[in-house]
């Protein structure tokens, strides 16, 4: 083989590598990046929702009422509306169960709000305490759920806690469903002695 061939097969060669590696190889791993990078933008912009979120439900769990002129217990806090995800990211990146937790949230959110809209019209006055109850239990669950989809995400993609936050919501939410357990533990409890005693038909 003269040398003129063999440098030609070799320059066929290195010619035919680089097309191959620059549209078979390269693209892919671009892909690969550009997916990274994506879910890593979405992650931030979800987290700044959550944690939004987190704190809304945390001050809704703690809201026991107020008197108002009649006597009456009214909500301080405001319920937060179900958690709108921003417009600009790319569900595509991340994976499917994860896309489908963070999307089910707002649904989840919509059946709590029916849930205490429902134990609302059942509540018994002055105290409404039924009502109240009801809220909290539902919004702490709502928050932690938030919360446990925050360390999710912060934990895939590296993406660090709130610093000096001024409180700390989840350790609320936490006792609060703490301490509706035990009254409904109690309640249930008593329900069953005044049974046993003949005190309920």
């Amino acid at each position: 083989m003269n040398a003129t061939l063999f440098a030609s097969l070799i320059s066929g060669g290195i010619g035919f590598l680089g097309v191959f590696v620059g549209s078979v190889i390269v693209p892919p791993i671009r892909e690969r990046f550009s997916r990274r990078r994506d879910a890593r933008y979405l992650a931030i912009r979800v987290i700044c929702v959550l944690d939004g979120y987190i704190e809304d439900c945390a001050s809704v769990a703690l809201d026991s009422g107020d008197e108002d002129e009649l006597g009456c217990s009214v909500a301080q806090e405001k319920a937060p509306p179900p958690p709108a995800y921003p417009t600009d990211i790319n569900w595509k990146s991340i994976e499917h169960s994860l896309m489908y937790t963070l999307l089910a949230l707002p649904a989840a959110a919509e059946r709590a709000a029916n849930y205490v809209a429902g134990a609302g019209e059942n509540a018994t006055a002055p105290d409404y305490s039924e009502y109240f109850e009801e809220r909290s239990k539902q919004y702490s669950l709502l928050g932690l759920h938030a919360h446990d989809l925050t360390v999710d995400l912060r934990k895939r993609y590296q993406i660090p806690e709130i610093a000096n936050r001024e409180w700390e919501p989840v350790s609320h939410m936490r006792e609060e469903l703490r301490k509706i357990a035990e009254r409904r533990k109690e309640r249930g409890l008593a329900w069953e002695r005044m049974k046993q005693s003949g005190g309920v038909s």
